[in-house]
């Protein structure tokens, strides 16, 4: 199965809304022999490591994809919670 992360940015117009980003840095592809924790850990650091502000994690390739997990937020204004995902899919 093909798993990503969607990174996204806050909006230009209005700063309260996030947009999913875009380019080569605004993803990365997800090993999806690693368990959930592990791509959850793996994308909040790159997230925050490539400057953007959330990301979320998608299951299939780009054209028809669909998420599979909440949008989480790596500032500490809006610090990640502890997303039931990351455990309910432990592998």
């Amino acid at each position: 199965m093909k798993y990503y992360a969607q990174f996204f940015i806050r909006s230009a117009i209005d700063h309260n809304r996030i947009i999913e980003g875009c380019g080569d840095r605004a993803v990365i592809i997800l090993d999806g022999r690693i368990t959930k924790k592990l791509m959850g850990e793996i994308s909040a650091k790159e997230c925050q490591k490539r400057g953007f502000v959330a990301w979320q994690i998608h299951q299939g390739d780009f054209r028809q994809s669909k998420p599979i997990s909440q949008i989480w937020y790596v500032q500490e204004s809006k610090p990640i919670s502890n997303p039931a995902w990351l455990s309910a899919h432990a592998m």
